[in-house]
């Protein structure tokens, strides 16, 4: 065999693995959120799954392969309770759900998918966190 024959097996190899770990293939599915922070005026509020649970207050999020989100949430963030059903898109590590009405209510998080687990963080101009929630994949 050659020396490039081998060369571009392996760079063939290399891009079919990567097409596995990029986000936008491990997202599609249905995520519950377990978790989140919320930066309030006086102080940074954290609500853990049993206090979600306790609530009642859920947030599920579906990521389909056509690059559309549907969500169930009951959630008192006045962020997360504007969002309405529509696209999604990717550009780095940042996830825009997009209204489908009225752009101007797009919402752009910074996301991570690590250990399983989808993290969706937004912060307003100051810096200060809006929303920082931890997401289980259901299916």
């Amino acid at each position: 065999m050659n020396k490039t024959s081998i060369i571009s097996k392996v760079n063939r190899f290399l891009q079919s693995t990567e097409m596995f770990a990029r986000p936008s293939k491990q997202l599609p599915g249905t995520w519950q959120l377990f978790e989140y922070y919320i930066d309030e005026p006086k102080e940074l509020k954290h609500v853990n799954s049993e206090m979600l649970d306790f609530n009642k207050q859920n947030w599920n999020i579906e990521f389909t392969e056509k690059w559309k989100y549907i969500h169930n949430c009951n959630l008192s963030i006045s962020l997360i309770s504007e969002i309405g059903n529509g696209s999604w898109s990717i550009s780095k590590n940042f996830i825009t759900l997009n209204n489908p009405s009225n752009f101007r209510k797009d919402v752009e998080f910074q996301f991570a998918i690590e250990k399983g687990n989808l993290k969706l963080l937004k912060k307003n101009s100051l810096g200060r966190i809006e929303f920082f929630g931890f997401f289980r994949k259901l299916n």
